[in-house]
């Protein structure tokens, strides 16, 4: 809910599909005609992208304010936020252009939320800060802390910097090695299709092999609707048939992988690399 006591966000319908709007007018998810069809798997599915997307709704992020400072050849990242290593991600995309992929590990319950990261990491005058230097110093600084969950930083070939959640507390609270799931082999034929059509089927086929659901969520539907790509694989990682597919789109576009307990499922995002403001 909004403030003045209005609900942030609204259901509407488009072509047979289901959409879940801002207050402000944007689009936070569109629903397949089949959701809309089963009523309560339906309505679960919009109550978990209410809770996991409503922050983006009617009001002011602290990504949008003062989240990255500098004191002389030091920068620094401060996030306030259930998710706070992936809200400091976001604030770097705003602020240097960097489309980098961020993975929930599965947490076990509700205590996977977070709350406060403060990391530093060096600057060189008048030069854009090193990437991988400066994503492996806030991936520390996080993992030094008391926010939930541990995470690596990966590299991919010609892509970039995956932030992969590697492990999270186990029903006795304890930390503990997690299965990420985009690592998982999966086979699905080359043959062509559309973008978004290819990622469900390499969700679909994750979810076969392993004990969690994976859907597709938010993602820039004019050009995955629309963007035609010959993908395929046999028992590759998910990872690679899902690289190869942003790829084959020619647009910079980068993801987030957010995880809900409560229903046991991954949401998969999927967002357009912005400009950085000057």
């Amino acid at each position: 809910m909004g403030s003045n006591g209005r609900s942030d966000f609204e259901y509407s319908s488009h072509k047979g599909n289901a959409v879940l709007i801002c207050r402000d007018g944007s689009v936070l998810a569109m629903f397949p005609d089949t959701l809309m069809k089963m009523e309560e798997q339906f309505l679960l599915h919009l109550a978990v992208l209410v809770i996991l997307l409503i922050p983006l709704c009617g009001q002011t992020s602290p990504v949008k304010q003062t989240l990255i400072s500098k004191a002389g050849s030091t920068g620094y990242v401060s996030a306030t936020d259930p998710r706070p290593l992936e809200q400091a991600l976001d604030a770097l995309q705003k602020k240097y252009g960097w489309g980098i992929d961020y993975e929930d590990p599965p947490y076990t319950s509700q205590s996977g939320s977070g709350g406060t990261l403060n990391a530093e990491f060096a600057l060189i005058p008048n030069t854009p800060p090193d990437q991988e230097k400066t994503l492996r110093a806030i991936i520390d600084s996080y993992n030094q802390s008391k926010n939930p969950g541990r995470f690596e930083l990966r590299t991919i070939a010609s892509r970039g910097f995956d932030v992969v959640g590697i492990s999270a507390n186990d029903k006795h609270g304890h930390l503990s090695q997690q299965e990420v799931s985009l690592d998982s082999p999966v086979t699905i034929p080359v043959a062509p299709r559309s973008a978004s059509e290819t990622i469900a089927l390499i969700c679909e086929k994750i979810a076969q092999r392993s004990a969690v659901n994976i859907h597709l969520g938010v993602y820039p539907r004019n050009v995955l609707d629309y963007t035609s790509v010959t993908v395929g694989g046999n028992a590759s990682p998910a990872r690679t048939l899902l690289t190869s597919t942003l790829a084959a789109t020619s647009h910079k576009i980068y993801w987030r992988m957010l995880f809900d307990p409560n229903s046991n499922s991954y949401y998969l995002n999927l967002h357009s690399v912005s400009t950085p403001k000057p």
